[in-house]
């Protein structure tokens, strides 16, 4: 398995969450890249913005969008009228 990339990713991309019983849709906001911390494929972190209820808690979640799924650790970071972030960090 090769390591993921920032340019594995594109804002504005909307991946089905799967959490417990059911399937929440994340929608990618923001990308950054970070300093090279060494990491293969590059450090970098993801912000995505899903909607208000329920807020999910940290942990591993399946992101699918078309053929393309990931397993990536998320945590809520803040609530606002857009709904939930949540931010994945790549370090």
């Amino acid at each position: 398995m090769t390591a993921l990339r920032l340019s594995d990713f594109a804002a504005g991309t909307v991946y089905d969450v799967s959490a417990g019983d059911g399937v929440f849709p994340l929608a990618l906001d923001k990308t950054q890249a970070l300093s090279d911390s060494g990491r293969e494929g590059g450090s970098f972190r993801l912000e995505f913005l899903g909607p208000n209820e329920p807020v999910l808690p940290q942990a591993i979640y399946r992101f699918a969008s078309g053929e393309a799924e990931h397993e990536i650790f998320i945590v809520p970071i803040a609530r606002g009228e857009g709904g939930v972030r949540y931010e994945a960090v790549f370090y």
